[in-house]
């Protein structure tokens, strides 16, 4: 009986399974893979005419719509600009504010620019931005625009340009990544301090782990502030982006992209600007403790050998060579271990030419004695 159950079960299972399976209409399965073997082959027009036969089969918004895409997309590369911006803004007209129309009206936009130029892109860019304010194409689109205002106006040109836009797209999906665009621009207007107060702004309003520009936002302000002179600020803005890093197991922590390099930038700061050494190896070996399969890893363990050797504690020094031997045996930084702990045997390779010169030695010389 339970066996019997069992399979009753499976069954049911399979059935369930197989009504959530997509239905496609006939033919358009074979038609759409038809088109996608001859796209991957470089076949454009006998792609075309298959995406073509799959868009005239589609029963489903999804599958039809997806086939016409793949229409427009051959037509570009055949060079038949005007036929894919028709076919693209066929798809923006039937989208109905599907996620469809997104990609078609973006597309419609990129052709319009790089064929007419500024004046019509931009009013096609606009139209795309106002249509799908919450697309994740958006700050593509800003960000080609602004680079061509930019380019052609300069900065300040392209911070009327973005200033307006940003303020109609503040409450959308897209405004977070806009105004962290407007609050960079303001550094390159020389406004280095505005710019700090309104990335500090998005950033904090945008808190871990909502954001998507968040730590963007905060590196940045740190970068800005220590060119203002603000060292103490820089180093704070750090520390409050790290501060909602969480333990995760083993002693490792879940990361986001900027951490590594923010952790590692403290060391620097700490080394560098402030002169303080023990705050640097601090900061140095917070990027293992918390960041061990960082590509930034092994260079925050070598500074840790480097600054103890450069004040005599070569135990700590060699300590710390050993941690990087254990983390990583590959690392190119080995082959440098013998000038911050005399214990080390010199390798057989050769310190790198950056290495050697952040030992304040020239890499000519060095290798001319080996």
């Amino acid at each position: 009986m339970k066996l019997r159950g069992l399979f009753r079960g499976f069954a049911l299972l399979g059935l369930l399974l197989s009504a959530c399976a997509p239905s496609y209409a006939a033919g358009y399965q074979a038609a759409f893979a038809e088109g996608l073997r001859a796209r991957n082959a470089g076949r454009y027009e006998e792609a075309r005419e298959a995406f073509q036969r799959a868009a005239d089969l589609g029963d489903r918004y999804k599958d039809r719509e997806e086939a016409r895409m793949l229409v427009a997309d051959s037509l570009e590369h055949l060079g038949d600009i005007a036929g894919a911006e028709e076919a693209y803004r066929q798809v923006v007209n039937d989208a109905d504010g599907r996620y469809q129309g997104a990609r078609a009206a973006f597309a419609v936009a990129r052709l319009v620019l790089d064929r007419d130029g500024l004046e019509a892109g931009n009013a096609e860019t606009i139209k795309a931005i106002r249509l799908y304010p919450n697309s994740g194409l958006v700050r593509h689109a800003v960000r080609r625009l602004l680079a061509l205002v930019e380019e052609q106006g300069g900065p300040r040109a392209a911070l009327e340009w973005l200033s307006p836009l940003e303020l109609e797209l503040r409450a959308s999906d897209s405004g977070e990544a806009v105004s962290y665009e407007l609050a960079t621009l303001l550094a390159r207007c020389e406004q280095k301090a505005e710019s700090v107060d309104s990335l500090l702004t998005l950033a904090r309003s945008h808190p871990y782990p909502n954001g998507s520009m968040t730590d963007d936002a905060y590196f940045a302000a740190s970068l800005f502030l220590e060119d203002l002179g603000r060292l103490d600020e820089a180093i704070a803005v750090l520390e409050e982006m790290l501060s909602p890093q969480e333990e995760a197991y083993n002693g490792s922590s879940y990361d986001r992209p900027r951490w590594p390099a923010a952790a590692y930038r403290l060391g620097v700061l700490q080394r560098d600007k402030k002169q303080d050494v023990d705050a640097a190896i601090r900061a140095f070996w917070r990027v293992y403790d918390r960041h061990r399969t960082s590509r930034v890893t092994d260079d925050a363990l070598f500074e840790v050998a480097r600054l103890e050797a450069g004040r005599g504690a070569e135990d700590k020094a060699c300590a710390a060579i050993e941690t990087l031997r254990n983390e990583n045996a590959d690392s190119k930084f080995l082959r440098c271990g013998h000038f911050v702990c005399k214990r080390e045997q010199e390798s057989a390779r050769v310190c790198s030419s950056d290495v050697l010169r952040k030992l304040g030695l020239d890499p000519d010389t060095v290798w001319e004695s080996r």
